[in-house]
């Protein structure tokens, strides 16, 4: 009976499992101007190991800062791992697309706190290939197109003798995936001026939308925004009398040809600053006049617009 027990005793002692190891707390701040998806990157988190959770309230946690960002033709992450003790690491990451990204930093995440994480990739990978092959890749979809909405204080001619003050509002659709990025913008533009002279003074109002059709746009660097745009403005200009003999209005229908040039640069996330310049050609040829001798403004052949202001960028 002694001898069966030492025969047993060192075998079953062998076959006790290791102890398990304890999952480490982490936090996750997220940030992406390019439309990628936190919980996509918490999904590819936990197919790649169980040692890292999400941390409770007040927890002593590492802490995963991901950003994701547009570059030319691809998508761009960039994971810094901060621990509690204060060591930092960074990595950058290039892919064709969100789901890419944040497949690739899942991994780097995980590996630093568990080394068997690589074994499960091979799996993860199937798991993958056999999800694109029954469905398109959603946020491939995303990327094809970008959404922004934008503000922007204008200052002009053409519309008044002199420089005129105004401002825009417009929405901007982009096609982020092609080479050229191009783009179709609409928005509104308003300006107001007052004009004097000898026989009286006139209020001039603008108003007209414009139609922007950008075929060349280019991504020079990651926050860069640069495009070459011609554009179409339709609308009216309201020319109204006061201080006069005879005090009296008249509209006139204004319609013009542009060539624009925009710039971005991005800011923070999804706010981008713009500017642009715009030489613009009136297919109108009105004046107004106090009396057939007196003119206030006439409308020239070419005029010169000007423009600074924020955007949101969405998608």
């Amino acid at each position: 009976m002694t001898l069966l027990a030492l025969a047993i005793g060192p075998h079953a002692a062998q076959a006790e499992p290791p102890p398990a190891r304890q999952a480490k707390a982490f936090r996750l701040v997220w940030s992406s101007s390019a439309g990628c998806e936190a919980r996509s990157f918490l999904a590819e988190l936990s197919h790649r190991t169980t040692l890292l959770r999400e941390a409770r309230a007040d927890e002593h946690a590492i802490t995963l800062i991901v950003e994701t960002f547009r570059a030319p033709s691809n998508v761009r992450g960039k994971l810094s791992v901060r621990k509690p003790d204060g060591e930092l690491t960074v990595r950058e990451v290039p892919g064709s697309s969100c789901r890419e990204v944040d497949s690739a930093m899942a991994l780097i995440a995980a590996l630093m706190v568990d080394p068997l994480a690589a074994g499960l990739e091979r799996a993860s990978s199937q798991r993958h290939a056999a999800s694109t092959a029954s469905e398109p890749d959603s946020s491939a979809r995303e990327a094809d197109f970008g959404l922004r909405i934008e503000q922007r204080l204008t200052g002009q001619t053409a519309v008044a003798p002199g420089f005129t003050w105004g401002q825009a509002v417009g929405v901007m659709l982009t096609h982020e995936t092609s080479r050229f990025r191009p783009s179709l913008g609409l928005s509104a533009r308003i300006a107001r001026d007052t004009t004097t002279i000898a026989q009286g003074s006139a209020e001039l109002d603008f108003a007209a939308a414009q139609l922007t059709l950008c075929p060349l746009g280019v991504r020079p660097e990651v926050s860069w925004d640069l495009r070459a745009c011609a554009a179409l403005q339709l609308g009216r200009l309201r020319g109204t009398g006061f201080d006069t003999r005879a005090p009296a209005s008249k509209s006139v229908f204004w319609s013009s040809a542009a060539f624009e040039l925009q710039a971005r640069y991005q800011l923070l996330g999804p706010l981008w600053m713009g500017a642009e310049g715009l030489l613009n050609f009136p297919f109108s040829r009105e004046s107004f006049r106090f009396d057939p001798q007196k003119t206030v403004h006439s409308i020239p052949v070419w005029g010169v617009s000007a423009a600074l202001g924020l955007g949101l960028r969405f998608l």
